[in-house]
């Protein structure tokens, strides 16, 4: 019987040939500069800097996990046609959770280096930071948890119906999360999964920084308690039915 470590292993050695690692690296390194060359000479507070960079990071994580996730689903699509994942009738669950554990592994050194990278230029290159490291690592934790949802959204997405709604879905998904940051946001946003990194980022360090929202507005509790039903119950039903599925048909 297949192991997961074992499973494990061989998704990882599918991705030594492929942009997966490179782009997980790279988007952090890119984002942390950008960011720290502009703050640089920005005239911001540096409470300002830091919610500014650390939100534009919720967002834009909907089109980033689209995008790997697609890219995971198209490389077993172009393996055979998905029969590395369905080759092994008996053992579908722990298959589909490899893959899902490859993805979140990935996603988490991701996200923990765009935010230490950042909270380690900004506080000891610029010099701006007093919110401290572990206010980053607390950070880089939120992102995460909030958007685990989104992995396994995306994941049945792409298997099912193709990178491209996939990618579509993500990038409407970043939009609205952009949105929801505004006034439009309040008391919404926490039925809506695509706005859970930015806006439960957003709360955290306007608490970190000492001014803590009344729980009335910042609706943190109802969040975070939504965020991990929908994301066990998501857990569930997606491998209910990736027992079921039989791959998808060439054209889709």
């Amino acid at each position: 019987m297949a192991s997961i470590l074992g499973l494990f292993r061989a998704d990882l050695l599918k991705t030594r040939r492929t942009p997966f690692l490179l782009l997980h690296l790279l988007a952090p390194l890119i984002a942390a500069t950008v960011f720290l060359a502009y703050y640089a000479y920005s005239p911001w507070s540096a409470t300002d800097k830091v919610q500014a960079y650390l939100q534009v990071l919720g967002c834009a994580l909907p089109t980033l996990i689209a995008l790997v996730c697609s890219m995971s689903a198209e490389q077993e699509a172009l393996a055979g046609h998905f029969q590395g994942l369905l080759a092994l009738p008996a053992q579908r669950i722990k298959v589909y959770a490899s893959k899902l554990l490859l993805l979140l592994i990935y996603g988490l050194g991701a996200i923990l280096l765009a935010v230490l990278l950042f909270g380690i230029g900004f506080r000891e290159v610029l010099g701006q930071d007093g919110l401290g490291m572990a206010f980053y690592w607390s950070g880089a934790g939120i992102l995460f948890g909030s958007s685990t949802f989104l992995y396994l959204l995306h994941s049945f997405v792409s298997l099912r119906f193709g990178r491209g709604p996939s990618i579509g879905t993500g990038i409407v998904g970043s939009l609205i999360a952009a949105l929801l940051l505004t006034g439009l946001g309040e008391r919404l946003w926490v039925y809506v999964p695509f706005a859970w990194g930015a806006r439960l980022i957003s709360i955290w360090t306007v608490h970190a920084a000492g001014t803590p929202l009344p729980l009335t507005v910042s609706q943190a509790n109802t969040g975070i308690t939504v965020c991990i039903l929908a994301t066990l119950t998501a857990a569930v039903l997606s491998c209910l039915w990736f027992r079921r599925w039989e791959g998808r048909s060439a054209d889709a």
